[in-house]
């Protein structure tokens, strides 16, 4: 982890310093070598404040804590960042098992697919008598595949299909 250490009205000392490092190497056993982190540490009369900014991965923590001891503020802010580092590694870890999970949804669409066609029920259309002339046009006209008419010759239920030779077929019961 590469770690930058600034001061305001603070001289950081070989202690402090050593500190930081010894509390920033448990979060760098949880990240990997990309993480890098901006430590500063101001002091203002009593209050000394710690502000970490930590980069992981296209993302940035940052962890504040103000009180009267450097040493805690150091140990609050470290602690803060822990937690949203844990927190976003357990987001990263329930998407990689969710993706663990999705061929097991290819299965259950699978036997879906396998289950027995529905029958979907088309809008009703008034059927009005027609030659095996008048379906022809009018199916030629439309570009549907087939049509279903009531002959006006013979006063039956007839069906012109379009033939994959160009020509029309006409069944009749």
């Amino acid at each position: 982890m590469l770690l930058e250490l600034t001061g305001r009205n603070v001289d950081i000392t070989p202690r402090v310093e050593k500190r930081i490092k010894k509390l920033m190497s448990k979060l760098d056993k949880l990240l990997d070598d990309s993480a890098s982190a901006h430590v500063i540490l101001s002091t203002e009369k009593h209050r000394h404040r710690t502000e970490i900014i930590l980069t992981w991965r296209d993302h940035n923590f940052t962890g504040v804590a103000e009180t009267a001891d450097l040493d805690t503020s150091v140990s609050q802010a470290i602690e803060k960042i822990n937690r949203q580092t844990l927190k976003q590694k357990e987001k990263f870890a329930a998407r990689r098992r969710s993706a663990r999970k999705a061929p097991e949804i290819g299965v259950a669409a699978e036997e879906v697919a396998a289950a027995e066609p529905r029958i979907i029920r088309s809008p009703l259309s008034a059927v009005k008598p027609l030659t095996s002339e008048e379906a022809a046009l009018h199916l030629s006209q439309t570009g549907d595949q087939f049509l279903v008419f009531r002959d006006a010759e013979r006063d039956r239920v007839a069906v012109i299909y379009r033939r994959k030779d160009g020509h029309y077929g006409l069944i009749e019961p």
